[in-house]
Order: C-alpha cells, then structure tokens, then sequence
C-alpha cells in the first residue's frame, strides 16, 4: 500500500470532520477519482415522531423529509 501521493489537506479533513460532526442519522460518502478526493456527499435522515404525522402519511413539516447534500458539507449552526 505505501504513502498516498496526494496527502489529504489540513482543509479537506475539516470538511469531511464536519459532515461527520453535523449529521445525526445518515451517511457521509467520500468519491474519489484517479485517487484524489473529488466529492463529498452527506445524507441525512430526519425521524419524526408519529404524533408528527398528517393524516394519509404525509409528513407534518416541510423539513421532515430525507436530503442528500453533496459537495462542501452545510453548517448546521449547532
């Protein structure tokens, strides 16, 4: 295996740091091209509570829904 001819920058562990930091249930997907890290990808799953649920399924909140965010991770402000 040896040493990566591209060590990873001070800045890319902090993103890929903060995807992990910032999600609560879900995954962080790191893509990598020709052995450099090219995307990050964070998808979140947001529970909700039953009490939270409308009638026919639909979910109460807008916010209440899974999303996938790819690129520079969002900051959560938490």
């Amino acid at each position: 295996m040896g040493t990566p001819s591209n060590p990873l920058s001070h800045t890319l562990l902090t993103q890929i740091a903060e995807a992990i930091r910032t999600i609560r249930f879900g995954s962080v997907q790191i893509l990598i091209h020709e052995g450099r890290v090219v995307q990050i990808e964070k998808a979140e799953r947001l529970r909700v509570a039953e009490a939270d649920l409308t009638a026919g399924g639909a979910y109460a909140t807008a916010g209440a829904t899974d999303r996938t965010t790819g690129g520079s991770p969002r900051h959560s402000g938490r």
